[in-house]
């Protein structure tokens, strides 16, 4: 996928690849939980379960439970870290999988990178019989973007829950269904 991204130091668009790739390796780990500690939108359990599910699945291989998507991108003159994002399969949900976590480094937001990673999740989600994911996130202001984001990309707000997918207080849950049939790869 071809991109620009913003210089900080000169404002001028600067152009870019990114890559869109599946798991984690060893030497991923401490970008990807720079990242979600330095994004300000998980608090501290959530981030004590991202380290959880970052160094398992980079040393003990990902699972149906715990899946994570990168973007990486060469705008910085090497490889580095753009976004991740993890999802899951939901137990005793045969074809319900759970967005548990996105996140994209702020200078790189609104170039359709998260939503690369979203589709990339989709055409998985979809290969393994998934029909449905679900997500949940905080309901207060700071999330407005994200709420728009996940709209735009075809999830919608769920206003009557499932019995094994009740949001805490305070947060929203977001679902988006689809046949079996794997979605189309966007062209990288």
């Amino acid at each position: 996928m071809d991109n620009q991204s913003i210089d900080q130091d000169t404002g001028q668009a600067v152009e870019c690849e990114v890559r869109i790739l599946t798991g984690v390796a060893p030497e991923d780990v401490e970008s990807l939980l720079d990242m979600a500690a330095a994004c300000g939108m998980f608090n501290d359990d959530e981030l004590s379960t991202a380290e959880s599910m970052v160094w398992d699945c980079a040393y003990q291989g990902e699972s149906d439970a715990c899946r994570f998507i990168q973007a990486r991108t060469n705008d910085t003159g090497g490889d580095s870290l753009a976004g991740f994002l993890c999802y899951g399969a939901l137990a005793h949900w045969p074809d319900s999988f759970e967005l548990i976590g996105i996140s994209v480094t702020p200078r790189l937001q609104r170039q359709g990178i998260g939503s690369a990673m979203l589709a990339e999740m989709e055409r998985q989600v979809a290969a393994r019989g998934g029909r449905r994911i679900l997500l949940e996130t905080e309901s207060a202001r700071a999330f407005e973007a994200a709420h728009s984001f996940y709209e735009a990309n075809g999830y919608d707000r769920e206003d009557r829950f499932l019995r094994q997918f009740i949001p805490k207080e305070g947060g929203l849950v977001y679902r988006k269904d689809f046949t079996s049939e794997a979605p189309e790869r966007q062209p990288q």
